[in-house]
Parts: C-alpha cells; structure tokens; sequence
C-alpha cells in the first residue's frame, strides 16, 4: 500500500512540474478539458491515459484509453477511437480512426478516414482519404489520388485511368 501511494504521488508530482516547461510526461483524463490533470492546451511527452476522454494539443509517446483528440500526435495510439485533428506519425489502433494528415499504420477495425495525404500502410473495413501513398487493405477502400496498391472487394481511386476495380487496385 505503501509503494502504491508513493507511486502514485512521484506521478502526479511529474505531472503538475510540466507546467512551468508547458509540457508534462504524464496525463490522466477523466473528460476533457475540465476533468484532467493537465489542460489541453498543454503537450504531453510520455503516458496519456483518456478514461474515457482526453483531449491535448500534441501528444508523443502512449496515448491509451477510450476516446482520444489531439491536434498533433507522434505515439502509439491505442484506442477504441482516435482522432488526431492536423497530423498523426506512429501506429494508430482503434475501432475508428482520424487524422487530417496520417504516416505510418493506422489499424481500425471499422474505419480510417485521413482528411488530405495518408502515408503508410492503412488497414480497416473501409478506409477513406484524399490522397494515400502506400497500402490500403479492407472491404471499401476510397481515395481521390493514389501512390500505392488498393486491396479490398471494393477499390476506388477517383482520379485514376481505372477509377474503380474490385480484389486490387493499383496505381504509381
């Protein structure tokens, strides 16, 4: 019990000395923004825990919990739902999945959707972007412009000489 309550203390302590760097190695969040040990506004370097909702301005490091925002994240983002507003770098795991701009994996079980260019290696039901460079693997597979390779029953590229074509798309 005693371990535990120093733990417990050594973290919150890490967590409220961010302040004065405008960053903090630790988040607990309960609902965001008025219920976490951090504001959102400030960044997170290290452990964000969203139970169920976090919300933070850039996150890097683990962001693990139910729901979570961020404007910018370079983590491992474990979630049942990820959104990252601007840019997401790293490996995103979730039911659903957002960036508005995306490198690296992004592994949804329902859906990805990246508001303009998606890099890397998406994987979901339906995945959806504006542009993607790489690998898009599900049942529905959307993009306007395409670098890579499309698999899925499913397989739109829009601006494309083949606009659509089920199993694998491709198009360089």
């Amino acid at each position: 019990m005693k371990k535990m309550f120093l733990l417990v203390i050594s973290l919150l302590t890490l967590s409220i000395t961010g302040y004065s760097f405008d960053t903090s190695a630790l988040q607990i969040s309960i609902w965001a923004p008025s219920a976490q040990v951090i504001p959102d506004d400030l960044d997170i370097s290290g452990l964000k825990l969203n139970l169920p909702y976090g919300s933070n301005h850039k996150v890097t490091g683990l962001d693990l919990g139910i729901i979570s925002r961020n404007t910018e994240t370079s983590a491992l983002q474990l979630n049942i739902a990820n959104v990252s507003i601007d840019k997401f770098s790293g490996l995103q795991a979730g039911l659903f999945n957002y960036s508005g701009e995306s490198s690296g994996v992004s592994i949804g079980v329902f859906y990805n959707a990246v508001e303009s260019i998606g890099c890397g290696l998406s994987i979901a039901l339906v995945n959806v972007s504006l542009e993607y460079r790489g690998v898009q693997i599900g049942i529905v597979n959307y993009t306007e412009f395409l670098t890579g390779f499309q698999i899925g029953i499913i397989n739109i590229v829009r601006n494309s000489q083949v606009p659509f074509f089920p199993i694998i798309n491709f198009c360089f």
